[in-house]
């Protein structure tokens, strides 16, 4: 049984050993790309495949080549051929050779450059590079080329502090460049070095006025250029604000008039004027724009204080004024209208040369049309009596004008009255006049004497029938 076995070894053997070389030669790869890359002095093949074993290489001439062929390889991804031109390899061919090999071909212009082949992972690599040349020492007389100078500046017109660029990067045969600013009196500026490799320069101009930008291009052996190479750009100039208000104090609720119309730009025209209110603590309370000649604004404070008023202009290029300022104060208004009270000893004249005694008392209200010129006063009341008939107590109401001089004062006017006698009508319109003398003032209370007389218009005598008070 042991002798069977034993004789059944060497065909087991055999048959692992088929099975494994059919494996193995099932592994085959393929080329699947060709990269090339060209540096100054090298020219770098790598041929990468999927599956790699090994390679033979040698040379063919007529014409010169160098192949390499790939084992183990079933087929190629590659192109068929790719176009180098470079250290002396004209192209790369790819195909397949045979069944299991493939080739890879360079095609040389001329003589076959110094080269050699490293494996790589998944691949091979190929290096060429030039042959050593012997130096062959020469005079050579190199002509230096003049320099040449270019120069923009842009924008050729700005405002203020605006940014300005100056390129010189049009300059030719230059080692170095340089620019010289001017004002418009010639007056130098401010100068600025650069290089072919730093050309620009930004600069700014805190002055109005027109600015002038002279260059020069030096070449290698630092020889000027001899072109014209000057520009030049134009700053603004900004608007000048004028604002006056008018009137500048008043009171409350009255139209005081904001006017910027005087504002003027030097070098153009002011298209819009931004006016803004400020109060004493700087906060903000009212704005206004106006685009339109003439620049005014007719504001209307409704709240008492001291307001700041600017004014900013803007002419036709942008650029900003500075602020005008002015202070407008807004008073509150004086009170004009007032209580009147007016309590006093009255005369009432009867039939004969008797006259009747009463207490009098009066309520009414006081406005000034014309504060401490002119007044208004519509009142209402009454006299007490306590004497018997036919005298009796009466009530009466009145309009009057009041004109006052400094502390006098005459008035006149119309009122109505019932009858302080039996005998007389029930009431009837009466013609009044006073005069009277203001005494003295404690905070808003006025305390003032006056003498005032009335009598009938119509039926009655004023004579017989007047009133004193």
């Amino acid at each position: 049984m042991i002798r069977k076995n034993l004789s059944l070894f060497p065909f087991l053997l055999i048959f692992i050993i088929l099975l494994a070389t059919f494996s193995f030669s099932q592994q085959k790869g393929s080329v699947e790309k060709i990269v090339i890359s060209k540096a100054e002095k090298t020219l770098e093949v790598r041929v990468l495949l999927s599956f790699f074993t090994y390679y033979r290489q040698f040379e063919l001439s007529g014409p010169n080549r160098v192949v390499i062929d790939c084992f183990d390889t079933r087929s190629i991804k590659a192109p068929s051929f790719l176009r180098v031109n470079a250290l002396g390899v004209r192209g790369i061919r790819t195909g397949m050779y045979k069944p299991g090999i493939a080739r890879v071909v360079f095609d040389m212009i001329d003589q076959i450059p110094p080269y050699k082949i490293e494996s790589i992972e998944n691949g091979l690599r190929i290096l060429f590079w030039p042959e050593e040349e012997k130096v062959i020492e020469e005079k050579v007389e190199i002509e230096i080329e003049d320099a040449i100078c270019d120069i923009k500046v842009n924008p050729v017109k700005a405002n203020v502090n605006d940014p300005i660029f100056v390129d010189m990067s049009g300059s030719k045969n230059t080692k170095s460049m340089e620019v010289e600013v001017f004002d418009k009196e010639g007056i130098k500026i401010t100068s600025q070095k650069l290089t072919p490799d730093s050309p620009k320069w930004e600069t700014r101009f805190d002055k109005p006025g027109e600015y002038f930008f002279k260059g020069k291009a030096f070449s290698t052996e630092d020889k000027p250029s001899e072109n014209l190479c000057e520009a030049r750009t134009y700053i603004n100039s900004p608007p000048v604000s004028r604002l006056e208000c008018s009137p500048c104090k008043d009171r409350i609720l009255k139209p005081i008039t904001l006017d910027a119309t005087g504002s003027t730009d030097p070098d153009g025209q002011v298209i819009r004027v931004d006016f803004e209110i400020t109060d004493e603590e700087g906060n903000l309370v009212d704005r206004f724009t106006d685009n339109e000649m003439p620049f005014s604004w007719e504001k209307v404070f409704e709240d008492k204080g001291v307001y700041t008023v600017t004014a900013i202009s803007t002419d036709d290029y942008g650029a900003m004024s500075e602020p005008a300022l002015v202070e407008v104060v807004a008073r509150k208004g004086k009170k004009r209208l007032f209580i009147l009270l007016d309590a006093g000893a009255l005369a009432a004249r009867g039939q004969g040369t008797s006259y009747s005694w009463y207490m009098a008392g009066r309520l009414g209200i006081v406005y000034q049309i014309l504060p401490g010129a002119l007044d208004i006063i519509i009142s209402g009341g009454g006299a007490y009596t306590t004497e018997s008939a036919p005298w009796k107590s009466f009530y009466n109401g009145s309009l009057l004008l009041n004109l006052h001089v400094g502390p006098f004062f005459i008035g006149a006017g119309a009122g109505v009255t019932t009858e302080h006698k039996e005998t007389l009508p029930k009431s009837y319109g009466e013609a009044i006049a006073n005069i009277g003398i203001d005494m003295f003032s404690i905070s808003k209370t006025k305390f003032s004497i006056l003498f005032e007389a009335a009598g009938p218009v119509t039926d009655l005598s004023f004579k017989e029938h007047h009133k004193l008070m």
